[in-house]
């Protein structure tokens, strides 16, 4: 007979957690026959709540916080508690950079845990228990008004931090030992419920679980494949494998993909998993991670942009978002289709004559069209007679009467407009800044902000980044700014072993990022352009130009980290080694 666990969990990385151990005791227990349905919901969902337990047959719930007590009184089905330990609460608090100007907003089930760590360690903070959605509105209202920016909280809080009131919410996770006796425990009260196993597709299905790909290879031999889980692709897998070993890389390519290998030697065998990290970035992608560029643009910009951004939204004047590549200014665009009523967002490319013709002549066109919002790129490509005849034809068909305007204009940071709006066009314009114009302690912020949202979505439990990684983020030019920057890090975080994010984790990828480029990364923050660098290692680059800047400013320390846009304290670490 199948036993059939529901896990109902608040975030995707807990559900991850919540497989990876699901599929390691399912092999130590290879004698169980259990089955199990996670679904990803919380309080705010509490009518689905309520119709996933009635209208299925489980023979054990799993979650975690308030949504247990809620599942308990909805049915007599056992329910099991994931929950969190004091570690887990311990390691969200150190991973926040500026605790003065954070607190805690949390349900009733996580209160005594929360209050008993705080008082152990003797942790001053502020702390909300809610037990609706007003009280985390108003929670937050409070914490926006008195200039807090960060709230340690439960996943159904989080929904509303960031695009609402510009708070960065660090979850409190459940980390691995908490999840696994969780399931383990499970397992203990199905005991009973035994049956046979086929174990070459349990081996199969377990491996799939953690790993795009698992080859097992005879011990050093690696044109000997002994075991694939993708048997059509074990011989052109195995190429892969020899080829990261001979390159002595961790990350191989195909087909425009990055891939993570790592080759594991036991008494008998060697065994070598591929994980797909995702296709590098490039200057021409316009699609965004709502999720990063989320936490990118709450971290690096202000409360009065947003307004800003919301009052141009309820203006029917277009609006001109300005800044180099890579900014993601699409994702502006979706902030202000959320504040119109417009039918529906639509992206057009004006950038050479033939399509600007074809777009004005069509009567099909989304020009002649009302209600919608067009996003206009590649304007500042066309010359300044097609410029005309395109605002011409706006004021004669009242094109920005009839529906919402939004030029998307690629421009790098400091320079002159390359476009003269008419007097008859009033147009309102938003700059914004590129990844190195922003201050160190911004981007340290960013970082941590970025870090938190890879543990929600992956389950990983990083706390935090080293000096010499953080150094070597923020001194890269970064020349496709956000989008960039998020591959960059993101990417890393998914190779780089957790607690923290080391430096040579990051050389890795920017390496990687060089040769995928067919250039080397360029320091433009530190002028590092020079042919005296080839062959140098990044740290060794960067102490070159420190001492070469300092030198150019007499010594004085103060201004040198300020040219070269770092802290005082950065420049000391590197000159010290």
């Amino acid at each position: 007979m199948t036993a059939k666990i529901l896990c109902i969990v608040p975030y995707p990385g807990l559900r991850n957690k919540v497989q990876h151990f699901f599929k390691q005791l399912t092999t130590e227990n290879a004698d169980l026959d259990i089955q199990i349905q996670i679904e990803l919901a919380n309080l705010a969902n509490k009518n689905n709540l309520a119709a996933l337990v009635k209208n299925n047959d489980f023979d054990l719930l799993l979650s975690r916080g308030g949504t247990v007590a809620f599942l308990e009184k909805q049915t007599n089905v056992p329910v099991i508690d994931i929950g969190i330990s004091q570690y887990d609460i311990i390691r969200t608090i150190k991973s926040i950079p500026d605790l003065s100007k954070s607190a805690i907003i949390c349900y009733d089930a996580f209160d005594q845990a929360i209050s008993q760590t705080l008082a152990q360690f003797n942790i001053k903070m502020t702390k909300y228990v809610v037990q609706k959605k007003m009280d985390i509105k108003n929670a937050m209202a409070k914490l926006a008004a008195s200039g807090y920016h960060n709230i340690i909280c439960d996943s159904g809080i989080i929904v509303a931090s960031n695009n609402i009131y510009h708070l960065n919410s660090y979850l409190i996770e459940s980390g691995d030992e908490v999840v696994y006796q969780a399931l383990k425990t499970c397992f203990l009260l199905l005991r009973e419920k035994e049956t046979n196993i086929n174990y070459f597709n349990l081996l199969s299905e377990t491996l799939a679980a953690f790993h795009n790909y698992t080859l097992f290879f005879e011990k050093d031999n690696y044109f000997n494949v002994l075991f694939s889980t993708n048997k059509k692709k074990a011989a052109f897998l195995a190429k892969k494998v020899r080829k990261a070993l001979s390159d002595a890389t961790p990350i191989v390519t195909w087909a425009n993909s990055s891939w993570h290998v790592v080759v594991t030697q036991t008494t008998n065998f060697s065994i070598a998993t591929l994980d797909y990290l995702g296709k590098a970035p490039s200057s021409s992608q316009t699609h965004f991670d709502a999720d990063y560029i989320s936490s990118v643009y709450s971290t690096c910009y202000d409360n009065q942009f947003f307004k800003l951004l919301r009052h141009y939204s309820h203006l029917q004047a277009p609006v001109a978002i300005i800044g180099a590549d890579g900014l993601e200014k699409e994702y502006l665009g979706s902030l202000i289709f959320k504040e119109t009523d417009a039918a529906a967002p639509i992206q057009i490319s004006l950038s050479d004559h033939e399509s600007l013709s074809k777009a004005l002549a069509d009567n099909d066109s989304i020009f002649f069209d009302n209600h919608h919002l067009i996003q206009i790129t590649g304007l500042e490509k066309l010359p300044a007679s097609d410029q005309n005849d395109f605002f011409e034809f706006i004021r004669k068909s009242n094109l920005d009467g009839r529906n919402k305007l939004i030029f998307l204009i690629t421009q790098p940071y400091g320079t002159k407009l390359n476009i003269s709006f008419p007097d008859y066009l009033t147009v309102n314009e938003l700059f914004l800044k590129p990844l190195n114009a922003m201050s160190y302690d911004v981007f340290n912020q960013l970082v941590h902000s970025i870090l938190n949202d890879f543990n929600l979505k992956t389950g990983k439990t990083f706390s935090g980044i080293s000096d010499t990684a953080l150094d070597h983020l923020s001194s890269y030019p970064w020349p496709h700014n956000y989008r960039e920057f998020i591959h960059v890090l993101t990417t890393a975080l998914a190779v780089a072993d957790a607690p923290i994010l080391k430096g040579k984790d990051i050389d890795l990828i920017l390496t990687q990022l060089a040769v995928s480029e067919k250039s080397q990364p360029e320091q433009a923050a530190l002028k590092v352009a020079s042919p005296a660098h080839r062959g140098l290692s990044l740290h060794d680059i960067i102490v070159q130009d420190i001492k070469q800047a300092l030198k150019e400013n007499n010594g004085n320390k103060t201004k040198t980290a300020k040219e070269l846009n770092i802290s005082r304290a950065t420049l000391w670490r590197y000159l010290k080694r």
